[in-house]
């Protein structure tokens, strides 16, 4: 059920984005595609995973139905929230966090802090890697956004 859930919201946000996307303000010089190239791809590689989810789900669920009748028992009823549904709403709370802390914090600090935290959570080997991955990741992703595709990301808390 809860793969049906997020597949749902998956779609529906990747709809709502590429609306929001089409409706980019188209400029009158420079590129051919203009600022609605990046957005539209996201919001069709989202809308690609989520659909993909969706075909997942159904499919292992018409293998389970399929198995469980022929043999003969019923098909187990799901258990009360766990710890994987506590995680799934835990990193969406993280997540909305997130976004609510990029424009005041700035990107360089809010993604370093997002992505140690996830980091530190799921891959538990040594903080100070997951802190320096993380690090290197935004500072990369930065020079990305900022130099090469002239993006002005928030600065928030930093000044440069």
């Amino acid at each position: 059920m809860a793969d049906w859930v997020l597949s749902v919201l998956i779609v529906s946000g990747a709809v709502i984005y590429l609306r929001a996307a089409t409706n980019l303000e188209r400029l009158e010089v420079g590129d051919v595609l203009g600022p609605q190239a990046f957005p539209v791809l996201i919001a069709l590689c989202m809308l690609g995973s989520g659909l993909l989810l969706a075909w997942e789900t159904w499919r292992k669920q018409a293998n389970a139905d399929e198995s469980a009748a022929s043999a003969g028992t019923a098909i187990p009823v799901p258990r009360a929230i766990g710890h994987r549904h506590l995680v799934l709403i835990a990193m969406a709370a993280w997540t909305a966090l997130y976004y609510l802390a990029f424009e005041p914090v700035g990107y360089v600090v809010s993604t370093v802090v997002y992505l140690s935290a996830l980091l530190l959570y799921f891959h538990r080997v040594n903080p100070l890697i997951n802190i320096g991955l993380s690090a290197a990741f935004t500072a990369a992703a930065y020079f990305l956004f900022t130099d090469f595709l002239q993006v002005v990301l928030p600065s928030g808390v930093l000044q440069f």
